[in-house]
């Protein structure tokens, strides 16, 4: 079900009406909420199309965005990151936060296999956090990324983020002045390629 209606909603997501945006937001919501599972599966397409709406002007829009990547995020069933969801969906909303999201996802111990579910939630907070100007901060990223890439299900299923993690991986290896922080990068470079 979520496959025939999910492009509808991303359909009214385009609407200039705030009050539609704001409805097919919710309708997103309850789709997660009914239908986790098939959800779950379409959370690399969900994810940046919902976060796209957390700026909107309309703060109608924003909290319904919010709360529908809060509930899209939580379809996802991989027990490791689970705790973390509310912060990284909090560090989607205010920039300001990805610290404190990715310092969550260090206290995480990666045991559950890392499919592209999860990595869609992850990746976008741990692109941020590489672009930080603080080099303790890139080294956290760095050591998330090398956890979580040790247990990737498959490659195809890392390959869209790749794009959005390698080249922020390489400026790390190339531009950090410490070199254990460009060593941590080069291993996670590694572990994710």
């Amino acid at each position: 079900v979520p496959r025939l209606i999910v492009p509808v909603l991303f359909e009214a997501l385009r609407s200039p009406e705030w009050r539609v945006k704001s409805s097919a937001l919710e309708r997103l919501a309850q789709v997660a909420y009914r239908a986790p599972r098939q959800m779950s599966k379409l959370l690399p397409e969900v994810i940046p199309t919902v976060t796209g709406q957390m700026w909107d002007t309309k703060p109608q829009v924003t909290k319904a965005a919010t709360s529908a990547l809060l509930a899209v995020c939580e379809t996802n069933d991989n027990p490791d990151i689970r705790p973390a969801i509310p912060a990284v969906v909090h560090a989607v909303s205010k920039p300001a936060d990805t610290y404190k999201a990715v310092e969550e996802l260090m206290a995480t111990t990666f045991v559950a296999s890392v499919d592209a579910s999860t990595l869609a939630i992850l990746c976008p907070i741990l692109s941020r956090g590489l672009k930080e100007k603080n080099a303790i901060r890139k080294r956290a990223c760095c050591v998330v990324i090398e956890n979580m890439s040790r247990l990737v299900d498959s490659p195809k299923a890392v390959a869209p983020f790749g794009p959005l993690l390698v080249p922020e991986l390489k400026r790390v290896v190339e531009n950090v002045q410490f070199e254990d922080i460009r060593d941590i990068a080069l291993s996670a470079l590694q572990a994710l390629t």
